[in-house]
């Protein structure tokens, strides 16, 4: 079998499992034309190594691209069609810096009055109010991008101000939304049928997070907002989950709330397992900064 066969069928057999499987395939086959014409049997770790090193990357996209490689190669040593893996050593863990950055109240307004020189092109997929809709979404409730594509018609419950998220793995889970995004939301889909996709292109279809990704880019570049801090990677869409949650901490501090107790709430609210996920937006937040330092003053 050759290594092009032995990725298709991969691909196609992932496929029919019910995954999309779109990023993973593209470096599966550009692993296949590295070694265009090559049987599956005649790989060896060197050669797994350099398709892994032939370009520098982070520690986390190697060790990602690795464990793609490994569980395709395992697939066929399962069905007896390789006699070991041929894989190199996988490098050894990092530490991970979690740094999202966190937009302002006047980013959030540009970035929503530069929607429309983007997506008012005949080209774009994405009307300017969609996307605007889209940018509301992320930064009055936190969800997760992938969530907001999924959302309907049917999951919006206005009579009792919430929605539905069901687009993550397990249990779906029902979130309050404030008065002005409800109405907000009544006035976008009182045209539209109840099994209809809240965010969607021209066409009525659904889009996927690559290509909403993409449109971000655009508008984020025409508003000039860039990261000034060490971190390489700039601002990206899902750091409005970030900001939601910055921004909630910093409310409970200026409301004198008891923040041990809310973030626990917000963990819930946000659908995370772990609830030291929830711990790391303290020192983003300004508030917590200068409570420490008021503390250590009076110590």
């Amino acid at each position: 079998m050759t290594l092009h066969t032995a990725v298709e069928e991969y691909i196609a057999r992932k496929r029919l499992m019910g995954r999309r499987y779109v990023n993973a395939a593209v470096e599966l086959r550009a692993f296949a034309r590295m070694y265009r014409g090559w049987l599956i049997t005649a790989l060896k770790q060197s050669d797994v190594s350099r398709f892994l090193n032939c370009r520098p990357t982070e520690r986390s996209t190697w060790a990602h691209k690795h464990g793609l490689l490994k569980a395709f190669f395992s697939y066929w040593l399962a069905r007896q069609k390789i006699d070991r893996l041929p894989m190199p050593n996988a490098r050894p863990a990092g530490a991970r810096v979690f740094s999202p950055y966190i937009f302002s109240r006047s980013e959030v307004a540009t970035l929503l009055r530069k929607c429309p020189e983007v997506q008012g092109r005949k080209l774009s997929q994405v009307t300017p109010a969609t996307f605007q809709l889209l940018l509301i979404l992320l930064y009055a409730t936190g969800m997760q991008v992938n969530e907001a594509l999924s959302l309907r018609v049917s999951d919006l419950d206005f009579k009792n101000a919430t929605m539905t998220l069901s687009a993550r793995a397990g249990s779906a889970r029902t979130i309050p939304i404030t008065r002005q995004l409800n109405a907000h939301l009544q006035r976008r889909v009182h045209t539209m049928r109840q099994d209809e996709f809240l965010i969607q292109t021209k066409r009525g279809s659904s889009i996927s997070i690559q290509r909403i990704d993409i449109h971000f880019r655009r508008v984020r570049a025409i508003s000039g907002i860039v990261r000034n801090d060490s971190n390489k990677y700039q601002p990206l869409l899902r750091d409005l989950r970030h900001t939601f949650a910055v921004n909630r901490i910093c409310d409970w501090y200026r409301k004198k709330q008891n923040v041990e107790l809310m973030l626990p709430r917000m963990a819930s609210y946000l659908g995370l397992r772990t609830f030291p996920i929830v711990e790391k937006y303290l020192r983003l937040a300004p508030a917590h900064f200068r409570r420490q330092v008021r503390d250590l003053a009076f110590q």
